[in-house]
């Protein structure tokens, strides 16, 4: 493969050279990335000015698949709120799986009108597939923070289209770990209000040792109180969630239980006498 270079400085001044085999041996995810992949590449860091060494941008690659680039979710953000036309943005989520949808709003002082986005759980739920049961299910991102990975698709699809320059035709990935709730107008004026917190919190979601850790407190909680057969446990699901049929629940229900409504459960339980 024909070695090729760019040199060019990204947004912070720092000069930066990237060549054919930088983006083969460090960067692409498959060597088998063809030289019109590693041109495009190239050449979209030095427009965009990204480094890739500071993982704003991706390049993906599998074997017999074409080249994805992807720029991090926090690269997309920072362009936007950096544009002098950045007039803030709201988020809101609302229904349960799988009916979930979140919609993001998007300011700009230029224009009349917001953009205004809203994407359903079914179509942006990311899945893999179980090897014992040979069934779809979602990663565990998305099954432990439903809501907050909902509402980051939402967000990045209205950044980008408010903002269509800052990370050209990129892909942009919402699994990179970012405060949401810095810029968003409802969180602002609820923190104004003295009472931002739980807005913070409905944010944020929560990281995957931290769903562990309530799964097994949840666990703990049952065996206390002796809640040790199926059928009990489908009676304490009716009454924290009367609007959900548990009739199909198995022995593994909490394992795929999206952690809102883990803490709901043990909510229910610590206020229940025993």
């Amino acid at each position: 493969m024909k070695e090729l270079a760019v040199a060019y400085s990204d947004e912070k001044g720092q000069e930066i050279k990237l060549t054919t085999s930088d983006v083969i041996k460090y960067i692409s995810t498959d060597e088998s990335v063809s030289e019109k992949e590693v041109f495009t590449f190239l050449n979209m860091c030095k427009y965009l000015k990204l480094n890739p060494f500071l993982k704003e941008i991706y390049l993906i690659k599998y074997k017999d698949s074409p080249a994805t680039f992807v720029i991090s979710y926090q690269t997309l953000l920072k362009r936007a709120e950096e544009n002098v036309n950045f007039d803030g943005y709201e988020t809101e989520v609302k229904g349960e799986i799988p009916n979930m949808t979140a919609t993001a709003t998007v300011y700009r002082k230029d224009r009349s009108y917001p953009v205004k986005i809203t994407v359903n759980y079914s179509e942006a739920v990311k899945t893999v597939m179980d090897r014992q049961t040979k069934e779809l299910r979602p990663t565990n991102m998305w099954k432990n923070m439903p809501e907050w990975m909902l509402r980051k698709v939402a967000l990045a699809r209205a950044l980008k289209e408010a903002f269509p320059s800052a990370v050209g035709n990129a892909e942009v990935s919402e699994f990179e770990a970012v405060d949401i709730d810095s810029g968003d107008k409802r969180v602002q004026e609820e923190i104004k209000e003295g009472d931002g917190q739980k807005a913070i919190d409905e944010m944020y979601g929560v990281s995957e040792e931290e769903a562990k850790e309530r799964k097994l407190k949840l666990y703990k909680i049952l065996k206390e109180k002796k809640i040790d057969t199926l059928s009990k446990v489908k009676e304490i699901l009716k009454s924290v969630f009367p609007n959900t049929n548990f009739d199909k629940a198995g022995k593994y229900v909490f394992e795929n239980m999206p952690d809102d409504r883990i803490r709901k459960v043990i909510e229910y339980l610590k206020e229940t006498k025993e």
